[in-house]
């Protein structure tokens, strides 16, 4: 199916009354891009609040998080607006390349995602989302 890791994450993560519209957008090739940098921006407004476990410009050097990629050694979707890094990757190699990356990037793994916002004045939201 077409975009299932897509669906999958907004139906995990998202709040109920956003998902329809960030559905619509992420998986229109038109509107792909824009929609993705626009839940990037408005995050906190997006997601379902209970899923955080982290959330911060600096989750990398928290221990829960050094622990968290070290136990989770799986293939996972990367989402952005960055051409180079969309696709499938590692997750000790999806988080290089999300925190290396200035644009929005979504990163789904089979039980959590990792969202970063793009890059901004100030530092760069991020949140570390596990499904419960």
């Amino acid at each position: 199916m077409e975009y299932e890791d897509e669906r999958r994450f907004i139906q995990q993560f998202i709040r109920k009354e956003r998902r329809e519209r960030l559905l619509y957008e992420i998986t229109s090739p038109k509107k792909r891009i824009r929609g993705l940098n626009r839940f990037c921006h408005q995050a906190d407004e997006f997601i379902d609040q209970s899923k955080i476990f982290l959330q911060g410009n600096d989750i990398e050097s928290k221990k829960e998080f050094e622990h968290f990629v070290a136990g989770h050694n799986e293939l996972c979707r990367v989402i952005s607006a960055d051409l180079w890094i969309d696709g499938y990757f590692p997750l000790s190699d999806a988080v290089l390349q999300a925190s290396a990356c200035f644009d929005a990037v979504i990163v789904i793994g089979s039980c959590f995602a990792l969202v970063y916002a793009e890059t901004m004045k100030g530092g760069r939201d991020k949140y570390l989302l596990f499904e419960q």
